[in-house]
């Protein structure tokens, strides 16, 4: 995986950017292009808090089941008790390139924002197009980081910034990629996409300001950046805002393929 690691503050921060308004509706539109139908069989890897598998409960119904996959004991266990009273969900601790299941279990395979944080990607595809059975869905969501734009007066310490946030992945331009990569694993790529993240004002509950309470300590000691000048750059986003000026937007880019 890439350089993230959650304890106790990270998966609480980790949290707060699930339920942001803005993640919140990105989700939404994730269930949307999975199409989940009742009495399916759905894996979501790199499940997370388990926010997502819960909602795609909702669309499988009892008769479905869903099963998340997770490297995380913390966020393992947030997701297990956020899903408590959906019998129909399951999470197990694995990795995306040995996932614990038999070959064709699944109906359909979601995975957000994980697999440019895993470093051996073409075992990992292997391993989605394994569990899922023939003519099942894939859907893959990754950002590239590249294309992240937050307005700033000073551009030379927002690259440094955002230059070393980029060691917190393992491919931090996936997406870029990602279709050629489907191909090769045997999955038949039918749509592209792009759900972006879009903040044109400073809103302490939005994606753009958990990201800063994110990048800030991780960014601190790394490419010669210190703490005083990380929480410089959080200060002089969220003072921008004040005064009118606070502009973000980030791509994230999904596809959708099928199994032959």
């Amino acid at each position: 995986m890439g350089e993230l690691h959650y304890d106790e503050k990270s998966t609480k921060q980790l949290l707060a950017v699930y339920v942001t308004p803005d993640v919140v509706a990105q989700r939404e539109a994730f269930i949307r292009i999975l199409n989940a139908r009742p009495g399916e069989c759905v894996l979501d890897v790199g499940s997370g808090p388990g926010f997502l598998a819960s909602d795609i409960a909702w669309e499988v119904g009892p008769s479905g089941r869903v099963c998340g996959v997770d490297v995380s004991e913390p966020l393992l266990a947030v997701a297990r008790l956020h899903c408590a009273y959906q019998s129909q969900v399951d999470f197990r601790r694995g990795e995306a390139t040995q996932l614990p299941f038999p070959d064709d279990e699944f109906d359909a395979v979601i995975s957000t924002q994980v697999l440019e944080y895993v470093h051996d990607i073409e075992e990992a595809l292997a391993e989605i197009r394994r569990v899922v059975r023939p003519g099942g869905r894939v859907v893959v969501v990754g950002t590239d980081w590249d294309s992240i734009v937050w307005h700033s007066p000073d551009r030379e310490r927002m690259n440094h910034i955002l230059g070393a946030w980029e060691q917190h992945a393992a491919d931090s331009y996936l997406p870029r990629m990602m279709a050629d990569k489907l191909h090769r694993a045997g999955l038949r790529v039918e749509s592209q996409g792009i759900v972006p993240l879009f903040n044109p004002t400073y809103d302490p509950n939005t994606y753009s300001n958990r990201l800063i309470e994110l990048i800030v300590p991780f960014v601190t000691g790394r490419n010669g950046i210190a703490l005083e000048d990380a929480e410089a750059w959080a200060r002089e986003l969220r003072q921008s805002g004040e005064r009118g000026e606070y502009f973000f937007s980030l791509n994230r880019y999904v596809f959708v393929a099928k199994k032959s």
